[in-house]
């Protein structure tokens, strides 16, 4: 029948025993609707039904068995629906959630479209799961959001923002050398923020690595010209390698270039004090 219970007469029904990739039988409905097979064997049927110009297909499941004779329910074929749009407008509700400080909610709308939506390219189903992350990390529940990271990841593995929030949560929870081997083994052409760096650039400072902090800090730079808290870095990394007058000169590019509140300024100034004899 058509969504509003009339019968729909030449439909196409086809039935497709588990296992096989070829409808066993074919037949068309009658004025009434109605339709009939013989001689299916016992087992798991799926039955299609469609072959009507503008109505969508579907599917129903149905075991055979025991008395030979099978009724299956009644079934409504709609107009075809705009998954993308629903999936689009969903997702822009889900984002009007996080914006108004309703993580839990906007959840609920990123795991009911996991749910409804299966089929759908790993890659989505992977930015998906980043996506129930952030509603667990505006929770601070970082467990919950590392594990739908590591899903995230697995899902989608070229999703360089996906990684990188990865590899800064993983740091951030005690993993250092979790999160440390996700973000150095990426391409940094592939990177759009330089900032979670900034943790694994002071552990390699702190356990004087100091030259390879500085061959990382090269490559950001290049990548990220104009991010001011760079300098603040290489300086720092400088200053562990004592190259003194190159230590000063990054620092006092930083003062210069950086805003106001920058929490690193205060430090900063300290430092150029100590070397306001380098020449």
């Amino acid at each position: 029948v058509n969504e509003q219970g009339e019968p729909l007469a030449e439909a196409i029904v086809a039935a497709m025993m588990e296992g096989f990739d070829k409808p066993f039988q074919q037949a068309k409905t009658n004025k009434r609707g109605e339709w009939t097979m013989e001689n299916l064997a016992d087992g798991k049927w799926k039955f299609y039904f469609g072959g009507v110009e503008g109505l969508e297909e579907k599917a129903v499941d149905v075991a055979v068995g025991g008395t030979g004779t099978v009724k299956v329910p009644e079934v409504k074929l709609g107009k075809p629906v705009d998954h993308n749009a629903l999936v689009n407008s969903e997702l822009q509700r889900a984002a009007e959630m996080m914006q108004t400080r309703q993580p839990s909610e906007a959840r609920k709308i990123y795991e009911g479209l996991l749910v409804k939506y299966p089929e759908v390219p790993a890659d989505f189903q992977g930015q998906l799961h980043g996506a129930v992350a952030q509603t667990y990390a505006a929770e601070n529940n970082a467990t919950q959001a590392l594990v739908h990271l590591k899903q995230a990841v697995a899902l989608d593995p070229s999703n360089t923002d996906i990684q990188l929030v990865y590899g800064e949560m993983l740091i951030q929870s005690g993993d250092r050398a979790g999160g440390e081997k996700i973000l150095l083994a990426m391409d940094i052409e592939g990177v759009k923020d330089p900032l979670p760096y900034m943790n694994v650039i002071i552990g390699m400072i702190n356990e004087q690595k100091s030259e390879e902090a500085l061959a990382l800090l090269g490559k950001l730079m290049t990548k990220f010209p104009n991010e001011t808290s760079l300098y603040y870095y290489r300086g720092r990394a400088n200053l562990a390698a004592k190259n003194l007058p190159e230590a000063r000169a990054d620092l006092e590019k930083f003062v210069a270039g950086a805003p106001p509140d920058a929490r690193e300024l205060d430090d900063a100034k300290k430092i150029l004090e100590q070397l306001k004899d380098v020449k």
